[in-house]
């Protein structure tokens, strides 16, 4: 998807910072918001955060190499920056875009997709029905992905994150 926001983006890394230091009590799920975003980052991708996204973009990935561009927005105008779950659910959304653009291909194996799909059918059943009337079906299996990975635990998602885009990865802390 190739949405681009109006006006400067703010970095994500200034904003969660703030979130940390006004929310100490949730420091913990911070910290894997944190974790995620200097995995995105080693793998080339920039996270930004937009205020003019479209009503329906909790966020968005481009992956743009004509226009220079390889970033993970999350649009504030959509989403409470203050609700952690909120902004963990965007970020694992859309950085299995990233695992797949990592891969070239899909972030999970084959043989575990008919587990997601009964996962998110049995979780996530707005998610399943979305699957089958809002995307077209060459997106279905892309978008199945990233709306189960929602769905993982932190641990996953950064082992997904790291086995998928291991080759793009540079050194992180």
């Amino acid at each position: 998807m190739h949405r681009r926001p109006s006006h400067p983006a703010t970095s994500a890394v200034v904003v969660l910072l703030g979130l940390m230091l006004s929310a100490p009590s949730r420091a913990s799920s911070l910290e894997d918001i944190k974790r995620l975003e200097d995995l995105i980052n080693a793998s080339g991708t920039v996270t930004e955060v937009s205020e003019n996204c479209p009503r329906d973009h909790a966020g968005f990935y481009e992956n743009d190499p004509k226009r220079n561009r390889d970033r993970l927005v999350i649009c504030r105008n959509n989403v409470n920056l203050a609700d952690v779950d909120a902004v963990w659910e965007v970020m694992a959304h859309e950085s299995t875009h990233i695992m797949q653009a990592c891969t070239g291909t899909t972030a999970i194996p084959d043989t575990m997709m008919p587990r997601t799909y009964r996962e998110l059918q049995t979780m996530a059943p707005h998610y399943a029905k979305l699957l089958g009337t809002g995307y077209a079906s060459s997106d279905r299996r892309l978008e199945a992905e990233a709306f189960w990975m929602e769905l993982q635990t932190p641990e996953v998602v950064l082992e997904l994150f790291r086995r998928n885009c291991a080759r793009q990865l540079r050194a992180t802390p």
